[in-house]
């Protein structure tokens, strides 16, 4: 039986944990672009707030579990440019322990849901590693579908190259 996942909206208090949990999940080579030396507690509470603040309005979620335990978080950010602000990127890291658990589904569909709802969102794009394949049959599932390729965009300790799939959700005409 799959444990109970809810998603709410993340606070600033939450920097701390979803920061250990990203640089846990940045400890399987491949997964994510930084290091986990490289994943700093203050960048995510400005991210959150910056999130939060008037005028740059996005959605940082993250699921927790029946003791409000963080399992994953999530973030659609709008592009900074006039020409490009309809275009929101997307960010989603299941927390180690938590995978093939409806986790990443449940952060999806509330991300989904939101964007559906703000008349600003047209197109969400993301970049997943090429690799990852439970993650493209995650984006795809949800009607995401790949616009390009990115060749040798992570380079491994061991100098193994790992490319990128750049994929996109078009929100449907109304």
């Amino acid at each position: 039986m799959r444990p109970s996942v809810r998603i709410r909206v993340a606070s600033v208090d939450d920097a701390i944990e979803l920061a250990a949990g990203e640089r846990e999940t940045a400890r399987t080579p491949g997964l994510l672009r930084s290091l986990p030396e490289e994943i700093d507690d203050d960048a995510f509470s400005q991210r959150i707030a910056l999130l939060e603040s008037p005028g740059h309005r996005g959605r940082y979620v993250v699921a927790v579990d029946e003791r409000d335990a963080p399992m994953g978080h999530a973030l659609l950010e709008p592009m900074s440019l006039t020409q490009n602000s309809h275009v929101f990127r997307l960010t989603i890291v299941v927390h180690p322990g938590h995978t093939n658990r409806g986790v990443g589904r449940a952060l999806m569909n509330d991300l989904l849901g939101w964007a559906e709802r703000d008349q600003r969102v047209e197109k969400i794009a993301l970049l997943v590693r090429a690799t990852n394949s439970r993650a493209i049959h995650l984006y795809r599932s949800c009607g995401f579908v790949e616009d390009g390729r990115l060749e040798k965009v992570l380079k491994l300790a061991d100098g193994q190259y790992i490319d990128d799939l750049s994929m996109a959700w078009h929100k449907s005409p109304k």
